[in-house]
């Protein structure tokens, strides 16, 4: 659920500037149902950002803004939180160049990095060619090579 709160935070922080948290708290009931425990965790979700500061309050209640944004240049630190991203989705492959910019990371700035060199950083993500200069990025599986993503 955590993945959810974030993806819908960054979404709106990117279109709006600001993230309601009635409006986190509909989408997250929308995907899990309009359960209480589903609310309750969103509120805790979405606290837990405000505690981190990477969220910020404003002058109206319950609307938050961006806080502060932590700039990654290590390719081994962006390439566990690839890794924990994937584990999050529930497709376990996506394009380098949309895994980089994803709103769900929006607390952080990632460098851009090849594919090849978080491939070659991480024994446990692969990668496969698609198109002409587009890579996937995704987890590996038993008994496939390491960087093609079990392409021969």
């Amino acid at each position: 659920m955590g993945a959810a709160v974030a993806a819908g935070t960054g979404r709106l922080l990117h279109l709006r500037g600001t993230a309601a948290a009635a409006h986190l708290q509909r989408r997250v009931s929308e995907q899990y149902g309009e359960r209480e425990t589903v609310s309750r965790a969103a509120q805790r979700i979405i606290r837990s950002f405000i505690d981190w500061g990477v969220l910020t309050g404003t002058k109206e209640k319950d609307i938050h803004c961006q806080g502060r944004i932590c700039s990654i240049n290590d390719p081994e630190l962006i390439s566990r939180l690839i890794e924990a991203y994937l584990h999050a989705r529930s497709n376990d492959s996506t394009a380098i160049k949309d895994l980089l910019d994803s709103t769900s990371l929006f607390p952080f700035r990632l460098m851009h990095v090849p594919a090849e060199h978080l491939i070659f950083m991480s024994p446990r993500l692969g990668m496969l060619r698609h198109g002409l200069d587009d890579n996937l990025v995704m987890l590996r599986k038993d008994g496939l090579a390491a960087g093609n993503g079990g392409a021969k």
